[in-house]
């Protein structure tokens, strides 16, 4: 039982590490950005958020950068302002997603 719990652990480890690799966190990586920059010493962070973006992101300068596109623009709301949190849309370690479109058709593609 123990052999079939630790292939499993691999394989999983294997996938995320294939996965992760795919994705936003590559560009972080090539930056000279560690995991622990985000997610802090032994994973204390396991899930960081808007804090840990803005440590090296500006949201006023972000939100200026995407200020021409439409319909609107994706980093400035009437519901959150500029403080949306960044992972909610900019996944590091699979796909990106688009927030809104929880509610809204705004047809936005995260980088």
């Amino acid at each position: 039982m123990k052999k079939a719990a630790l292939l499993l652990a691999l394989a999983c480890a294997f996938a995320l590490n294939a996965q992760a690799a795919d994705y936003t966190q590559n560009r972080h990586v090539k930056m000279g950005v560690s995991c622990e920059m985000c997610h802090g010493e032994k994973n204390a962070v396991p899930n960081p958020g808007i804090d840990q973006c803005k440590a090296c992101h500006n949201p006023k300068e972000v939100a200026e950068k995407t200020k021409d596109v439409k319909p609107t623009n994706p980093h400035v709301s009437p519901h959150y302002g500029n403080e949306l949190d960044c992972a909610l849309c900019h996944l590091q370690h699979s796909p990106t997603e688009d927030y809104c479109a929880e509610c809204h058709q705004f047809g936005f593609k995260a980088p």
